[in-house]
């Protein structure tokens, strides 16, 4: 799946933030300088997204797909992942994925005819381990994305608890508390639009959300935790403060990949 190309990039503009508690679907801010495309950040509930405004899923669905075969692709190591490589297999692939309790935020610009087009993305939902034999949906290699107790050969120091509330007994970042603990899924930037600060906004609304639908805390912490290429991404999630948990190695040839790859799994108290 492939994206048309979006409007040159343009530097980046001044928000206006505003407190939201989002229950369907909200606007965040919206850029102010009539000079250069309106930009506008909204976080939907998936079931605002799947119905009243499913009209974005298509293309959000296209710029994930596209972003996730360009850094796959485009890496110094080599084809980690055929371009044909998609991380999601259908326009409703990130809502079922997301789940009724999590949210999605996108920022969109206006299109020429008419309508939004995302040009970047990322969503966040509270986190729950799947075991070794719990059916997840996507193909293969999709699967391998999504975090598990321990994926076999890898030793994975977290010690959730049972009830798949979201909060660790004992964290694998040595913490003795219970924290609410979020999966971040589906990060995207278009290409004509990275390096303006975009994925920073992004997940500033984000830890917004996550802390407003938390129970109030005096610390007010959060345990996040990701699953992604180590590639591409390892070291860019280094520099945010995540630290790297579990890996697991897939040598060439696993879904068409010419020299190999890693998944890691990422962790962060903030």
């Amino acid at each position: 799946m492939s994206v048309s190309r979006l409007q040159p990039a343009v530097p980046p503009s001044e928000h206006n933030i505003v407190s939201c508690a989002i229950s369907t679907m909200t606007t965040i801010s919206t850029s102010t300088d009539k000079s250069l495309p309106q930009r506008t950040l909204r976080l939907y509930s998936t079931t605002s997204l799947s119905t009243d405004h499913a009209d974005l899923l298509p293309p959000l669905t296209a710029l994930i797909n596209f972003c996730y075969s360009v850094g796959h692709t485009s890496s110094p190591h080599g084809i980690l992942l055929p371009y044909s490589a998609q991380r999601l297999s259908t326009h409703t692939s990130l809502i079922e994925e997301v789940g009724k309790d999590g949210f999605v935020l996108i920022l969109t610009i206006p299109k020429p005819e008419g309508g939004q087009q995302p040009i970047a993305s990322t969503s966040a939902k509270p986190f729950k381990e799947l075991g070794h034999h719990e059916s997840v949906q996507g193909n293969e290699l999709v699967t391998n994305f999504k975090r598990r107790a321990a994926p076999p050969g890898v030793d994975h120091p977290q010690h959730p608890d049972s009830s798949g509330s979201g909060k660790a007994a004992v964290s694998s970042l040595g913490e003795d508390v219970a924290l609410p603990r979020w999966e971040i899924i589906c990060n995207a930037v278009h290409p004509d639009y990275q390096k303006q600060g975009l994925a920073a906004q992004l997940y500033d609304a984000m830890m917004k959300e996550i802390r407003s639908r938390e129970s109030p805390r005096e610390d007010h912490r959060v345990h996040l935790v990701i699953t992604t290429m180590k590639e591409p991404n390892e070291v860019y999630y280094h520099k945010r403060g995540f630290v790297t948990t579990a890996e697991k190695r897939f040598e060439p040839g696993y879904g068409d990949s010419e020299v190999g790859f890693s998944v890691v799994e990422m962790e962060m108290i903030v």
